[in-house]
């Protein structure tokens, strides 16, 4: 019965033996990275809290994001750090903003280099005006809620030791799309496992940084010439410069909440401008960069495909052999994600979340060389 089914399933032949045992380790690789991320790794701190610092939003302060926006600088308020919020000149939200107490609004003029793109050009006109070296500069999207200071007693340990970088641990939060609610788990796993492997335990961000709550000091943002050049990614950019200038980075412990795109399409269209952009900075990135994306986007890409083993569209022992050790990370953090949304029926939808992530990449490739910077809607 046994030779019956490895016959019928194709397994006795010799290259489907070697798909296994490559399908395992790269299981290997995942669960090996993530044991050690969470086990290894653990943020340091000091008993005094950082002075120095200051927080940064920049924000095409449109109606669109006016509720998240309004909302984010008044929880992040608690931090009790001086707030600059970035705009465009004649922005929609402009007169809002200026009206508000202890909030400097900072306002990009219209003729200022419009060969850069999107956020980037906000943030380096920030950096050319306004930037200290002595200063930690704390990047935020308008829509994060950080939710602990446990990234100001960091600071100071990790400024004596030269550290220049730093990030934290992104937790989703539902907006009007429970589907791209539970999709965004997928990002909290790879931050307690790559992210936290490359960009804390091994102290580079191999995988780029987030723009939420991207915390870097005044002296690395001058002397890397920070966000001077045109990209839809700048966070990914300026992780090239990092890398390729042996600063040193951390993963702080603290935890910011993001608010997840308010539909499918939008998370489409997020995950499309991270990838074009990723892909237009590809021949930039040093060589452990391309290695460590490549490794990770492959043993996420098995993951996802395995999704589909739960779904009884085979009856193949090899199928289910492949797919199920890489799948599972991922069935576990969607589940909990449906199980956080309220909604244990968009368990059923868990298999067509790979076509989704998958349709982002595929329009990506197509939107490279585009200058377009896609802003999602942000409305609560």
């Amino acid at each position: 019965m046994a030779a019956q089914l490895l016959s019928t399933s194709g397994l006795e032949k010799p290259y489907v033996s070697y798909a296994v045992a490559a399908d395992y380790a790269m299981l290997s690789v995942y669960l090996l990275v993530l044991l050690i991320s969470v086990t290894a790794y653990r943020a340091r701190s000091s008993p005094t809290r950082a002075s120095n610092v200051v927080l940064v939003m920049p924000s095409v302060a449109t109606r669109s994001v006016k509720d998240s926006l309004l909302y984010a600088i008044s929880h992040n308020r608690f931090l009790g750090l001086p707030i600059y919020v970035v705009i465009d000149e004649g922005a929609e939200l402009e007169d809002d903003l200026k009206r508000l107490s202890g909030v400097n609004v900072v306002v990009v003029p219209k003729d200022y280099r419009r060969d850069l793109i999107g956020k980037g050009r906000a943030l380096r006109y920030f950096v050319e005006n306004y930037v200290r070296p002595d200063v930690w500069y704390v990047f935020l999207d308008d829509d994060n809620l950080v939710l602990d200071d446990k990234f100001l007693y960091e600071i100071p340990y990790y400024e004596r030791k030269g550290y220049a970088a730093f990030n934290p641990v992104l937790v989703p939060r539902q907006g009007r799309s429970p589907i791209a609610f539970v999709m965004d788990f997928a990002r909290y796993l790879d931050d307690i496992s790559f992210f936290r492997f490359f960009t804390g335990l091994l102290k580079r961000p191999y995988l780029g940084l987030h723009g939420e709550l991207l915390g870097v000091k005044g002296s690395a943002l001058l002397a890397l010439d920070a966000f001077n050049e045109p990209s839809k990614v700048e966070d990914y950019r300026l992780a090239i410069k990092i890398v390729r200038s042996g600063l040193k980075t951390w993963q702080s412990a603290t935890r910011v909440s993001i608010l997840s795109p308010n539909s499918v399409r939008d998370l489409i269209r997020q995950r499309t401008r991270w990838h074009s952009g990723i892909f237009e900075s590809w021949r930039d990135a040093p060589a452990s960069m391309k290695a460590a994306m490549v490794l990770k986007s492959i043993v996420r890409t098995v993951g996802m495909l395995g999704i589909w083993l739960l779904v009884p569209v085979t009856h193949s022992l090899l199928f289910a052999l492949l797919a199920l050790p890489t799948s599972a990370a991922y069935w576990y953090v969607y589940f909990y994600g449906a199980k956080a949304a309220r909604k244990l029926k968009l368990v059923v939808t868990i298999p067509a979340f790979w076509l989704i992530e998958g349709l982002g990449f595929f329009y990506g490739l197509l939107k490279v060389g585009s200058r377009e910077f896609i802003v999602i809607d942000k409305r609560l």
